[in-house]
C-alpha cells in the first residue's frame, strides 16, 4: 500500500484561494443588485408614533426594509415605544430603499370604554420613507396595508398602489376630501380634522368588541378590502350596525380621549366627530347635520289652516338632508288597552290634527284633512337631521268646529276614571280640611297663640296638605296622560284642578316644586325635585285656565251633584281661580272683569246653597274642637266670595262707593252685622263671619297686607313651614327661613 504523504500548507492555500474567489463572486454579484436597483442606500431618521387609541411605554415596534415589489429586503429593525401616547424612535438606519414594513404590537388606550386594554393588538403599516421620516401606524394604515400589497402585485408600483388604496379607503367611508393625505401623518394629538376622522373611523370599528374579536373583525375587513378594494355586504352591515351604536357614545368617546390626554400632562382638542361619520351612506360624511352658522331656511313657519283643511307646499332650503321623523323614535308611553274604562262609552269627538306629510328635495307637501274638533287645534310639525334634532319647525294652526260648548259633547268618566276622580275629590278635601285649620291658627292666633305651638315642621296638619295636594297631582297627571293619548278631551278639566291645589300651595309655601309631565314621575322619586318661583307656577296657571275659560262650558257648576258634576268644572270656576291669582298678584284690572262675568250669568245667588259655586263635601255633621271647627261642607268658591273680591278691586282702584254696596249686599242677604268704617278691615269683618271655611281667608289677608297685624305673627310666618318629612324625602328641598 503506497502511502501519501499529507501536504498541509498546501491545502491551506488552495482553500483560501477558493474562498477568495467566492468572495469576489458575491461582491460582484451583490454590486450587480444595487447596480439593477433604481435606488440608492440612503439614511433615514424614522420615528413615529401608534395610535388606536394611543399604544402605551413599552408596546413592540418592528420594521421591516422592503423593496419595490414589497418583498423582504435586508435585516428587521426593531424598538419599542417610549412613552403612554404611542411615540417611537428608531433613530439613523440606512435602508436600500425607501420602502418599509411596520408592524406595533401591544396594549393600548380603548376610547370607547375609556380604559386601557385588556389585550394586546397588532396594526401594520406600510410606508414610503422617501416621503417622510415620520411613519405613524394606525388603523387607516392597517386597513389599506393589505390592499396596497395586491396592487403591487398586480403591477402597480407603490405610489400608484398607495394613491389607489387611499382613494379607495375613504371613498368605503365617505371621507374621499382627505384621500390626497397620507394616513400615516394622521394623529390622534393633533387636533385636525384628519385627527377627528382618524378616531370616528377607530372608534366605529372597535365599538363593544373585545381585544380578540377586534382582531378578528380588522383581519377581515382588512382581508375583504385588500382584494376589490372595497367591503363585502356583510361587512357593510356591521359597520351599519356599530354607526347607530357609535351616535349614542360621540361624546362619551370624545371625552375619554381628551381626559386620558390630559392625565398624561397634554391638554388636546377633538372636533365634533359626528362631522367624519357618513350615516346616511350618501358618500359623505358630515353633511347630515348643520355645520357652526349654517341654517335651514323654511318658507313659512306659521300655517292658518280652516276647518276642512287643504294642501299646502312649502318652499325649503337646507345644506343638509332632512327627515320627516327623527332616525330613532323613542317613546316611554304606554297605551293603555282596552281594559280601561276611562270614558263612559268611547268617542272620537275631539281629534288632533290629521296631516299627511311628504318632504322632496326643496318642498315640504302638507296635506291637511277637515278637523274633528269643537276647539281650535295646534300642531308643529319639526324637521329633523340624523341624530334626531330639531332643525326647522312649521306651526299649524286649525280651526275647530264651532259649536255649543255643552258637556254631552264630551264623554262622561267611566268606571276607571270614576275611580281615578274620586280618588283626587277624597285627597283635596282632606287636603284642604287641614288648609284650613291652618287658617284657623291663624286667624285666632291674637288670643291663643297658635300660630307658634301648632305650625311647625312636625305637625300634620302641615304634612297633611302639602302630602295630599301632591298625591292628587300624581293621580291627576296620569288621567291627564292617558286621556291624551286616546281622545284628549280633558285637558282644560285636569288643568283647573290642577289650579287649585298648586295656588293654594303657593299661597302657603311660597316656591314650590311644580311639576306637569307625567313622564317626570318616576324621575323625580330618584332625583328629587327643586323649588319653582311662584311667578313661574302662576304664569302657568294663568295660562292653562285662559285656555279653560275659552273651551269649557258656560253653565251652572254642579260640583256636589256627584263624582262627574265634581270634574267637569264649568267656565265660571276657571274665572274665579284665575280671578284669584290675579288678586294675589296684585293685578286687580284684570281680576274685575272676570267676577262681574260669574254675577252676570246668574247661576248662582247669595241665598243658602245657590251660593256655592265649587265645594268639597267633608264630613256627615260638624266637628268643633274648642274655637277650631272641620265643616261638613268645603264651599271653596262661592257668589259671595266673588262679591267681595269684587269689593276688594273697587276699593283698590279708589272706588269706595261701589265696594261699599257688594259689601251690604253680601251682609243683608247673609243678616251680618258690620262694625268697621275702614271698607278693606269691612271686608275682612265679613269674610271672617261666613268665608273662613273655604281655603282662600289666608291668600286674602296676606294679598291686602292684613296678616301680620290682623293674626299677630311675625314676617317669616307669612309662609308656613315646609314638612319635615319632605325635607328628609327629597334632597333637593329647602326650609323656609325662620323655621
Amino acid at each position: 500500500m503506497r502511502k501519501y504523504k499529507i501536504d498541509m500548507r498546501r491545502i491551506y492555500y488552495l482553500f483560501t484561494s477558493i474562498l477568495a474567489c467566492i468572495a469576489i463572486t458575491s461582491c460582484s454579484e451583490k454590486d450587480d443588485i444595487f447596480n439593477e436597483s433604481p435606488f440608492t442606500p440612503q439614511t433615514y431618521d424614522v420615528q413615529g408614533k401608534v395610535e388606536k387609541g394611543p399604544f402605551i411605554s413599552g408596546s413592540q415596534i418592528s420594521i421591516q426594509p422592503m423593496d419595490e415589489k414589497l418583498q423582504v429586503l435586508g435585516n428587521m429593525f426593531n424598538t419599542a415605544i417610549t412613552d403612554d401616547i404611542g411615540n417611537f424612535i428608531l433613530g439613523s438606519r440606512k435602508f436600500a430603499t425607501p420602502y418599509a414594513e411596520f408592524m406595533a404590537n401591544g396594549y393600548f388606550f380603548n376610547e370607547v370604554k375609556g380604559e386601557l386594554s385588556n389585550g394586546t393588538l397588532t396594526l401594520r403599516a406600510l410606508v414610503d420613507l422617501e416621503n417622510s421620516n415620520t411613519a405613524n401606524v394606525n388603523i387607516l394604515t392597517h386597513l389599506k396595508y393589505s390592499r396596497i400589497k395586491s396592487l403591487v402585485s398586480a403591477g402597480k408600483t407603490f405610489d400608484e398602489a398607495n394613491t389607489q388604496a387611499q382613494k379607495e379607503l375613504f371613498a368605503a367611508f365617505g371621507l374621499s376630501k382627505f384621500c390626497n393625505k397620507e394616513v400615516s401623518s394622521f394623529s390622534i394629538i393633533a387636533g385636525t380634522d384628519e385627527s377627528a376622522a382618524l378616531i370616528a373611523i377607530s372608534s366605529l370599528l372597535l365599538m363593544e368588541r373585545s381585544e380578540a374579536a377586534f382582531t378578528e373583525y380588522l383581519s377581515k375587513l382588512s382581508a375583504d378590502f385588500g382584494k376589490k378594494g372595497c367591503f363585502s355586504q356583510e361587512n357593510k352591515k356591521l359597520i351599519e350596525t356599530d354607526k347607530e351604536k357609535l351616535a349614542e357614545k360621540l361624546e362619551e368617546i370624545k371625552e375619554n380621549i381628551i381626559r386620558r390626554y390630559n392625565s398624561l400632562g397634554i391638554d388636546i382638542e377633538v372636533k365634533n366627530l359626528a362631522y367624519f361619520v357618513d350615516w346616511n351612506n350618501d358618500g359623505q360624511a358630515g353633511n347630515e347635520i348643520l355645520k357652526e352658522g349654517e341654517n335651514v331656511y323654511v318658507e313659512k313657519s306659521l300655517i292658518e289652516v280652516p276647518n276642512e283643511g287643504g294642501i299646502y307646499n312649502i318652499k325649503i332650503e337646507s345644506p343638509i338632508p332632512l327627515l320627516l321623523n327623527p332616525k330613532k323614535a323613542t317613546t316611554n308611553i304606554v297605551i293603555p288597552d282596552n281594559s280601561l274604562k276611562l270614558y263612559e262609552g268611547y268617542k272620537e269627538i275631539d281629534k288632533e290634527i290629521n296631516c299627511e306629510c311628504s318632504l322632496t328635495e326643496n318642498t315640504l307637501c302638507l296635506e291637511i284633512a277637515t278637523l274633528q274638533s269643537r276647539k281650535n287645534k295646534s300642531k308643529d310639525i319639526h324637521l329633523y337631521d340624523y341624530f334626531g334634532n330639531i332643525v326647522a319647525s312649521i306651526n299649524i294652526s286649525q280651526k275647530g268646529k264651532l259649536q255649543n260648548d255643552t258637556i254631552s259633547q264630551i264623554p262622561l268618566l267611566g268606571v276607571d276614571g270614576q275611580a281615578i276622580v274620586a280618588n283626587i275629590a277624597m285627597q283635596m278635601t282632606e287636603a284642604l280640611n287641614d288648609y284650613n285649620i291652618i287658617e284657623q291658627y291663624y286667624n285666632y292666633n291674637t288670643t291663643t297663640n297658635f300660630v307658634k305651638s301648632y305650625v311647625s315642621p312636625d305637625n300634620y296638619r302641615i304634612s297633611s296638605p302639602w302630602s295630599n295636594f301632591y298625591k292628587v297631582n300624581r293621580n291627576l297627571l296620569t288621567l291627564k296622560h292617558f286621556d291624551k293619548i286616546i281622545l284628549n278631551v280633558y285637558e282644560d278639566y285636569c288643568n283647573v284642578l290642577g289650579a287649585i291645589y298648586y295656588s293654594n300651595l303657593v299661597y302657603g309655601w311660597g316656591a314650590v316644586p311644580y311639576f306637569t309631565d307625567y313622564e317626570q314621575l318616576e324621575s323625580l322619586l330618584v332625583d328629587g325635585y327643586q323649588r319653582v318661583s311662584a311667578d313661574t307656577i302662576f304664569n302657568d296657571l294663568k295660562c292653562k285656565l285662559s285656555s279653560a275659560i275659552e273651551n269649557l262650558p258656560e253653565k251652572k257648576n254642579e260640583s256636589r251633584k256627584d263624582i262627574n258634576g265634581f270634574f267637569f268644572t264649568s267656565k265660571d270656576v276657571a274665572r274665579v281661580l284665575l280671578a284669584n291669582i290675579h288678586m294675589y298678584e296684585g293685578n286687580y284690572k284684570e281680576a274685575q272683569p272676570l267676577l262681574e262675568k260669574v254675577i252676570e250669568n246668574g247661576f248662582y245667588s247669595l241665598y243658602a246653597d245657590n251660593d256655592i259655586i265649587f265645594a268639597f263635601i267633608n264630613n256627615d255633621e260638624l266637628q268643633t274642637e274648642g274655637v277650631i271647627t272641620e265643616a261638613a261642607i268645603i264651599p271653596y268658591i262661592t257668589l259671595s266670595d266673588v262679591y267681595l273680591s269684587l269689593a276688594e278691586c273697587h276699593y283698590v282702584k279708589g272706588d269706595t262707593a261701589t265696594a261699599e254696596q257688594y259689601i251690604q249686599t253680601v251682609a243683608e242677604t247673609k243678616k251680618l252685622n258690620t262694625t268697621e268704617n275702614n271698607t278693606i278691615i269691612k271686608i275682612k269683618e265679613v269674610r271672617e263671619q261666613i268665608l273662613l271655611h273655604s281655603g282662600t281667608y289666608f291668600a286674602f289677608l296676606k294679598r291686602t297686607g292684613l296678616a301680620k297685624d290682623a293674626c299677630s305673627i311675625e314676617e317669616y310666618q307669612l309662609l308656613f313651614p315646609i314638612p319635615n318629612s319632605e325635607l328628609m324625602f327629597n334632597n333637593a328641598m329647602t326650609q323656609n327661613p325662620g323655621y
